[in-house]
Formats: structure tokens, C-alpha cells, sequence
């Protein structure tokens, strides 16, 4: 029942940065460094 919780198929990551420094940065960085296996967007207003 909360399966899409935890077990997502897709992310969206609001205020991801391609500026290290960012926190943006560094959530993006470890979803994609941990394997995530689902599709990841990377989401950011000002890119």
C-alpha cells in the first residue's frame, strides 16, 4: 500500500544544482551515486 513511498519508480529533485556546493547538489549526487535504480529528474527553475 505504501509501496510508491518506499520503493519509487521515478524522483523528482526540486533545486537540484550543478553547483557543488549546493545541497541541491549533493542530493542529486547521492541518489545517482546509490544506485537508484528509477528514473531521476533533476529539477530546477532557474536552469
Amino acid at each position: 500500500m505504501l509501496d510508491f513511498f518506499f520503493r519509487p519508480q521515478s524522483v523528482a529533485i526540486i533545486g537540484a544544482s550543478r553547483n557543488p556546493e549546493k545541497l541541491g547538489h549533493a542530493v542529486l549526487s547521492n541518489i545517482i551515486n546509490s544506485g537508484f535504480p528509477g528514473r531521476v529528474y533533476p529539477v530546477n527553475p532557474k536552469a
